[in-house]
């Protein structure tokens, strides 16, 4: 198998195609957690949340893709043992369900501030969400345990083929397929996370115009609360469109170069492009400054703690989203 990978020129496109685009999307991602890392002003709950997602696409890139994928694909799926292959892939699974938890924490955390505004400011801290992510991270990493142990035992282990330029859940019979529901768990969620947005969103709109303010101001105001619902909305629509292609549209074609696309490609993308999205639509770091922000505003993240998006007297009025 090595040899025929090695002359493949597929092998050879893919490969460089999936290296080129998990280096894009370390540097990407690296940026937001040398931003919330270096900046005490970037270190809102937002921001947190947004750098334990960067932190996860990094691993998965860096572990899944460019230290698993990539040598399999060019020298062949007797590189690393089967087990080599079930653990990696375990791993970055579990943190892919992290990263849509993520999706619930930030969800969440605006919508709380929209119609819990008195309590938010108490228990929606910076620290607070630390502490949030902290306990995620450790059920996903007790899940990950579980899972690998679970499926040593049992010999049900996940491999990816060189062959189909993409991984496969164990094709054993006498194995429990875990992935066989995922799809319509993740289109519930999705739907879920969707409608928290839209009642945050409409509840932000309702607001500003209600609210005695220059008319450009309120304008300014409401196009930063739809960049930030926008933001929202494109990550999680781009997990519903991987599970989409990985488990349904998968089966359109038997091409490898269709396996490839609907299985690795658009996979990998998710993780390297939610980095750019997260430059893009945070007001320090975006290339896009005159387009989603006023030249007015200060130089801060789309969320800060520090200058609350909403400026009125009003104790019932919404806490700033941060």
């Amino acid at each position: 198998m090595a040899n025929s990978t090695l002359s493949d020129p597929l092998n050879w496109f893919t490969s460089v195609l999936m290296t080129v685009n998990a280096v894009f999307g370390i540097v990407c991602n690296v940026i937001i957690i040398n931003n919330v890392a270096k900046s005490a002003t970037e270190r809102t709950s937002f921001n947190l949340i947004c750098a334990a997602r960067a932190i996860a696409n990094v691993i998965i890139l860096g572990l899944g893709f460019l230290s698993l994928f990539v040598p399999l694909t060019i020298y062949g799926d007797t590189l690393f043992p089967p087990v080599h292959h079930a653990i990696v892939i375990t791993i970055i699974n579990s943190l892919y369900t992290g990263l849509q938890n993520c999706g619930v924490l930030i969800a969440i955390n605006r919508f709380c501030a929209m119609f819990f505004s008195i309590q938010y400011s108490r228990y929606f801290t910076p620290t607070v969400t630390f502490f949030a992510i902290l306990l995620l991270l450790s059920y996903r990493i007790f899940r990950m345990g579980q899972d690998i142990v679970q499926n040593i035992e049992t010999q049900c282990f996940s491999t990816y083929s060189s062959e189909f330029l993409t991984w496969f859940p164990t094709r054993d019979p006498n194995c429990r397929n875990k992935y066989a529901d995922v799809v319509d768990g993740t289109v519930i969620l999705l739907v879920a996370l969707v409608l928290i947005n839209i009642a945050t969103f409409v509840k932000i709109y309702l607001f500003y115009k209600s609210t005695e303010m220059d008319s450009k101001e309120i304008r300014n105001r409401i196009r930063k609360n739809r960049i930030m619902f926008s933001q929202t909305i494109i990550q999680d629509l781009n997990y519903c469109i991987d599970m989409l292609f990985t488990f349904k549209l998968s089966t359109i074609s038997s091409s490898r170069i269709w396996t490839f696309i609907s299985g690795s490609l658009i996979w990998e993308c998710v993780h390297s492009s939610d980095g750019l999205i997260m430059i893009m639509f945070n007001e320090k770091l975006t290339f896009l400054k005159r387009s989603f922000f006023s030249a007015s505003s200060p130089s801060s993240s789309v969320a800060p703690q520090q200058s609350p998006v909403i400026l009125v007297s009003s104790p019932r009025s919404p806490a700033p989203i941060g």
